[in-house]
């Protein structure tokens, strides 16, 4: 009876390793420094527990709203790190960055408009399925890293572009 649950256990590791390479877990994350022009963003400002529904909500209307071609741009979430928040509490812009600046759009009702000035940015590049990438904090930590050693200073808030549902890409716009 102990063989078979030792086989039955390896062949849990066993197809957990091959999903965790399968959904791109042994990829490296890719850091670059990007010239940018301003982002312009279209969303809803939530600021709460990290835990709130509101979140998923904001989400997955950003989401339809890009996906479905109504707003033109991707997925995106502006997390900003704001000291003074409590602790577990959070605050984000949760919307769609444009791929055209335009003052003119109609915003869908309760969303904003959004303009974050920037011309450079350190870039953090995922090709990996978002299960499986590192920590928001390994990746802030290396994005912070980045911009010393090329002598740049960071915001303090990054902007997280959902491409695919296998790439990903978090910029951290630095100080002009």
């Amino acid at each position: 009876m102990k063989k078979y649950i030792l086989i039955a256990l390896a062949i849990l590791v066993i197809g957990g390793g091959a999903s965790y390479v399968y959904l791109g877990g042994l990829n490296s994350v890719e850091f670059t420094v990007e010239d940018v022009n301003d982002y312009h963003l279209v969303g809803r400002m939530f600021q709460g527990q990290a835990d709130a529904k509101e979140i998923e909500d904001y989400f997955f209307e950003a989401k339809d709203f890009a996906i479905g071609g109504s707003i033109d741009g991707e997925l995106t979430i502006l997390h900003y790190n704001d000291t003074t928040l409590e602790k577990k509490e959070i605050k984000l812009f949760i919307g769609v960055l444009l791929n055209n600046a335009a003052d003119t759009l109609d915003l869908p009702v309760g969303y904003t408009l959004v303009k974050v000035p920037a011309q450079k940015t350190i870039r953090a590049t995922i090709l990996a399925n978002n299960a499986v990438i590192p920590g928001p904090e390994t990746i802030e930590a290396r994005l912070k890293e980045k911009a010393e050693e090329t002598g740049l200073i960071p915001q303090t808030f990054t902007i997280e572009k959902y491409l695919s549902a296998k790439e990903m890409v978090i910029d951290m716009p630095v100080k002009n």
